[in-house]
């Protein structure tokens, strides 16, 4: 793989986004150097977006925020103004939350808007932010949807509720949604054929979350891949699936502490450089996710001097003990927190 390392001005424009910039600035090779400066100039985009401009910005590395946690348990929203703050520098183009990674099932209702409001706020309008809603009533997605828009929130996605059993009862959920809120709609769940023709037809749904079986992503990209943007969860390998029939965004776990990375990523993308993209994962994300739990990305943050490793039953906490694999891991990565600042 070049050793080039992408300015961060190339970052930025391969992102997609226009960036009013005042100096030049320089990137440098993070892995014997300190990260280039953050830059704070706003994105030119008018707010708040139509759903058809939201899409149209939906594209490339995302960052998905894991909700973290202090010592007592307490929730961490510090350190998701870190983990913002520290994708920002390098052009990350978009914030997300999502039930799964955001531990949801680990929050009362209002720990997840409060987590909603310190994404908003870190990003400042400087990238796309996605609220996310957990398996929740109509009137609740309805209420959070008000909230997540009064905090700026640039969409919303909705995950499919279990216990509407039928399709009619399903497309009533997401029909009353999209009357009583302007902002984009993204999808989550698993979804049929015959539901997701009725859904696109409504115009504000632009976009869904992808983690299921790969022929699930490949058929969903083949007929709805030009009505929405299909995003893939969970692994860089896993959107290069999806590449070559449209997909744009993407889940990439790095963004949240080592962002250079996918932004390299995206960069080899974005110049139609397969093998170089491969590559990039092949070194970096793909090693992470076969080694991926939750506890190890913790640990991963606090290693990264982000957040604190301790989480919130069912989840175990990594022990103390272990956190030199961490470290072990990262060392043949060549990757150094110190090479980074927040």
């Amino acid at each position: 793989m070049s050793q080039h390392q992408p300015t961060r001005r190339t970052f930025i424009k391969l992102a997609g986004w226009t960036i009013l910039q005042g100096a030049a600035l320089t990137g440098t090779a993070c892995r014997t150097q300190a990260a280039p400066a953050k830059s704070r100039a706003p994105v030119t985009l008018k707010r708040p977006l139509s759903p058809q401009a939201f899409k149209e910005h939906l594209a490339g590395p995302i960052l998905s925020l894991p909700t973290t946690f202090h010592a007592d348990l307490s929730v961490n929203t510090q350190a998701v103004r870190n983990m913002v703050e520290r994708a920002m520098g390098y052009g990350v183009p978009v914030a997300a939350l999502t039930a799964g990674n955001s531990k949801y099932a680990c929050l009362s209702y209002e720990e997840i808007k409060e987590v909603t409001a310190a994404m908003t706020s870190a990003v400042q309008g400087r990238a796309l932010t996605i609220a996310a809603t957990g398996d929740w009533p109509t009137q609740q997605v309805i209420d959070y949807a008000h909230f997540a828009q009064a905090q700026g929130a640039d969409a919303l996605q909705i995950m499919l509720p279990k216990n509407l059993k039928t399709e009619d009862e399903q497309f009533e959920h997401f029909r009353q949604i999209a009357d009583q809120t302007s902002l984009p709609l993204g999808l989550h769940g698993i979804y049929s054929v015959p539901l997701l023709r009725r859904l696109v037809q409504i115009e504000s749904i632009v976009a869904m979350k992808e983690d299921t079986e790969l022929t699930y992503y490949i058929d969903r990209m083949i007929e709805f891949g030009g009505r929405l943007e299909i995003f893939a969860g969970g692994a860089e390998n896993r959107y290069l699936v999806g590449y070559p029939y449209g997909a744009r965004a993407f889940y990439a776990t790095y963004t949240g502490f080592a962002p250079d990375k996918p932004m390299m990523f995206w960069e080899a993308i974005r110049a139609d450089d397969l093998p170089r993209a491969v590559a990039i994962t092949k070194q970096y994300d793909y090693p992470f996710i076969r080694r991926f739990s939750h506890p190890f990305w913790h640990a991963t943050l606090e290693y990264f001097g982000l957040a604190q490793r301790y989480m919130r039953p069912p989840f175990e906490t990594w022990p103390e003990a272990k956190m030199p694999e961490i470290k072990a891991f990262f060392d043949e990565q060549g990757i150094r927190p110190a090479d980074y600042s927040t």
